[in-house]
């Protein structure tokens, strides 16, 4: 039922360019906004997902300028104002710092839901049993609210929690101590956290008072917190826009993982444990496995014949010529009216070298 979380602002992160996922995801069209799955685009999941419980006026993007044109199409019941634009990107501590000041402004220290536009979430129902967990919990403890998952998998491209004791269950939700955050461990150290029950992933959703989160910029993140507070004391008035350009920049290129999260203890922070059927679709092997519904599956879009292939995604974004596809095992075909990607299922991660060569060669029109 809508309603039911009045005081809880939520700040959606939407201004990733999904570069990895490259030649789909471009600047001017990231990940987020392009209909991958099943026609419709990660950023509309997430809308349609949060629907059935929360109003569209409490939803505030946090994107580029660049994305405001594809927050306005895909979910045009969002207010304009509630966008919160950067002027340029400076990794995710800038722009969570960004949500947590000018929410505080706003609405005099709400509770936060932060959230990313490039993640899917199966289990619906789950999900919004957990935040209302969050929520219940940030009330009652004082602390913030992690909501981890159940590693399905040894990745070394996500960070982990370790957690202590359970304190309490809700509603079939356990509610765990906190102990550490683990970043980027490397494959053996994954594979033993898979096999223990002490170890979530760190997806980054979590429900969070925006003056605590302030007070942990000032402590952990100096620098930044200098320049946020500038920001929050122009937003509003008339030098809010010369404000935010001089002193978003100053703002150090940082994670929120590094200059927040690594520094946190289980007096900060409680873990709810939730099995999400969620999955950060960053390469395009992860899109394959998420939409195959069994192992080796070929997965293809658009105008394709295919003869005798196992375990390929074949994915065309026009239908202005066929893709004729033989006897191929294992590869990843992506091809878009200026750019054609042919590699391995195993070496999608290396898309991004292919950015960097880019920029490199001057070729800004492919980027």
């Amino acid at each position: 039922m809508q309603n039911s979380h009045k005081d809880l602002k939520i700040a959606l992160f939407c201004g990733g360019s999904g570069t990895r996922m490259w030649p789909m995801s471009r600047r001017n069209l990231p990940k987020q906004f392009q209909p991958l799955i099943e026609g419709e685009s990660t950023f509309e999941m997430m809308i349609n997902r949060l629907k059935p419980e929360f109003q569209m006026h409490d939803i505030f993007p946090v994107t580029t300028r660049d994305n405001v044109q594809w927050i306005v199409k895909l979910a045009p019941a969002i207010p304009l104002e509630n966008i919160i634009i950067e002027p340029q990107m400076r990794d995710t501590a800038a722009a969570v710092g960004l949500s947590a000041a000018v929410l505080d402004k706003k609405f005099d220290n709400p509770n936060v839901l932060g959230l990313w536009s490039d993640h899917v979430v199966r289990n619906e129902q789950e999900f919004l049993k957990a935040i209302r967990l969050a929520d219940k919990a940030v009330k009652e403890m004082d602390k913030f609210v992690e909501i981890g998952v159940r590693p399905t998998l040894p990745s070394i491209a996500l960070g982990y929690l370790k957690v202590g004791k359970m304190l309490k269950s809700d509603d079939g939700l356990a509610i765990f101590e906190f102990v550490s955050q683990i970043e980027k461990p490397d494959y053996k150290t994954a594979k033993k956290f898979v096999q223990s029950w002490e170890y979530l992933w760190h997806i980054g959703y979590s429900v969070w008072s925006a003056q605590k989160m302030l007070n942990l910029y000032e402590k952990h993140f100096k620098e930044g917190w200098e320049a946020l507070m500038k920001i929050q004391k122009a937003w509003g008035t008339h030098q809010q826009q010369a404000v935010i350009q001089k002193e978003y920049e100053k703002i150090p290129k940082n994670s929120i993982d590094y200059a927040i999260n690594s520094h946190l203890t289980g007096t900060d922070q409680v873990v709810i444990s939730a099995d999400l059927g969620w999955r950060d679709v960053g390469t395009w092997d992860e899109l394959k496995e998420e939409m195959s519904s069994q192992p080796r599956e070929n997965i293809l879009q658009g105008n394709v014949v295919d003869l005798d292939l196992k375990d390929c995604l074949i994915y065309s974004s026009t239908d202005k010529k066929i893709i004729a596809a033989i006897g191929l095992e294992g590869l990843i075909v992506v091809d878009t009216e200026d750019a054609l990607l042919v590699c391995t299922k195993d070496r999608t991660h290396d898309v991004k070298k292919i950015i960097e060569k880019l920029k490199e060669e001057k070729k800004e029109q492919y980027l």
